[in-house]
């Protein structure tokens, strides 16, 4: 699902739907964000609805060792919320060895503090594809925006 094809009440519906959580990701990762190496970091409540506060960190080091992303991703057991949808944004398709790696960590990362990946995307200029999370399970499998 595009960002055009939101239903109205997108606001209001869980994310771990993969054409909607992909839907949600190409909407809140524009161009600019895309073409800076961004990662999307969007918190949920309990109800898995996305709150409007989402965190975009800009040139990002995708290729960086294992322990700094690591270092990087501890934000997550700071902010008080039980879940998240998370995204990397990139130009062109970041490479499945470093996306998995990135997936990996935020995993690990989420298991270790008890909270919930409800998605995990990777956007490019044309596409956004749900790789990990619930919502690569729920919904459609590998759901696509593009």
């Amino acid at each position: 699902m595009r960002y055009d094809e939101l239903p109205e009440n997108w606001t209001s519906l869980p994310l771990d739907d993969g054409p909607l959580a992909a839907g949600v990701i190409d909407l809140v990762v524009g161009y600019r964000d895309r073409q800076r190496d961004s990662v999307l970091i969007l918190p949920c409540d309990e109800y898995d609805i996305g709150l409007p506060s989402p965190i975009v960190v800009s040139d990002t080091p995708w290729a960086q060792p294992s322990d700094e992303r690591r270092d990087a991703m501890a934000i997550l057991s700071e902010i008080p919320v039980p879940g998240f949808v998370v995204a990397l944004a990139a130009s062109r398709r970041i490479p499945d060895k470093l996306v998995r790696g990135w997936l990996r960590t935020i995993e690990d990362e989420l298991d270790t503090c008890g909270k919930s990946l409800l998605a995990f995307g990777v956007a490019d200029l044309d596409t956004v594809e749900i790789v990990g999370g619930r919502a690569a399970r729920n919904g459609s499998l590998g759901a696509v925006a593009g």
